[in-house]
């Protein structure tokens, strides 16, 4: 297996849970929870409308639970997620901002969204760059495009 690969995920539904075991399950790579200190609402109006659009909003980064991964343990890191406003979830940009430096990281972002938009891949790409200092940060696959995993996975070097 890839005992150099970390698979970081976010998931507040399940959908990106069940991608981010895939991936480990595929790789051998290791798994981690991201999740906020104070869990999000069940209910998906609160958490959409009222906690998730403050944050954003606000720009606030939310306390994450910790201990973290010791990431300079690992070459490649992939980070998957769902949009929640048109980006990545603050508790994301909280993880890649607890690094002081990603010097040698290659970071592959993974994202799933209700809405096919490319935008909003394109701008959690972006925005995951200004988070983690000094990382590769390269595109992984976003939504129906997670069918084409196993070549992927092939083609970026992660065979197991």
């Amino acid at each position: 297996g890839n005992m150099n690969t970390l698979i970081v995920y976010f998931s507040w539904s399940g959908n990106t849970e069940k991608i981010a075991k895939d991936i480990a399950k595929k790789t051998g790579g290791e798994l981690f929870r991201l999740e906020r200190q104070i869990p999000y609402s069940e209910d998906y109006n609160t958490c959409a409308y009222s906690e998730a659009k403050e944050e954003i909003d606000k720009k606030i980064r939310p306390d994450v639970k910790r201990p973290l991964p010791d990431v300079s343990r690992y070459d490649k890191i992939i980070l998957a997620f769902p949009i929640w406003w048109y980006t990545s979830p603050m508790p994301v940009w909280t993880f890649l901002e607890s690094y002081p430096d990603w010097k040698g990281k290659t970071v592959y972002i993974f994202a799933n969204s209700y809405t096919d938009d490319p935008n909003y891949f394109t701008m959690s790409i972006a925005d995951a760059k200004k988070s983690a200092r000094n990382a590769d940060i390269q595109p992984g696959l976003f939504n129906k495009d997670i069918k084409k995993l196993d070549r992927w996975l092939v083609e970026n070097g992660f065979n197991n």
